[in-house]
């Protein structure tokens, strides 16, 4: 599938180099079988619901391009709460999210943090040392 991708790609640069492919994935983030879930989104923090397999909710795309993760059309948010899914806005330095392979995280290199759990017994979901917590990012 990889070869594939990659020979799709280079073809594509070379003959229609203006067209833009989004470079996403889908994944699930988890740590001993609690995921990272919106909690259905809007005001509501991200926080942790046990893992159920079935996506909506759990399921996140990462955006490695423009350095985003998504679910619809909101976009994981830094905020003094916590970690909001709010609109996406171009150029919103709390929205700059990445996969960070090093610290098994979702990373914000304009706060050089990663998302730790801020409250094990609330399942609250926030931002923290990136050393601090690994977590298990699978793709869907």
């Amino acid at each position: 599938k990889q070869w594939y991708q990659r020979r799709v790609r280079g073809y594509l640069d070379n003959i229609y180099p203006e067209l833009h492919i989004p470079q996403t994935t889908l994944v699930t983030v988890s740590q001993e079988g609690w995921c990272l879930d919106s909690m259905g989104g809007g005001d509501t923090p991200v926080g942790l619901y046990k893992c159920h397999g079935s996506g909506g909710n759990q399921n996140w795309k990462v955006d490695s391009a423009n350095k985003k993760v998504q679910q619809n059309d909101d976009c994981l948010t830094v905020a003094e709460t916590g970690l909001l899914l709010l609109d996406c806005q171009t150029g919103n330095m709390n929205q700059q999210f990445e996969l960070n392979t090093e610290f098994h995280s979702l990373y914000n290199s304009y706060h050089n943090v990663c998302i730790t759990i801020t409250n094990p017994r609330n399942r609250a979901v926030g931002v923290g040392d990136c050393k601090a917590q690994q977590w298990d990012i699978k793709e869907v």
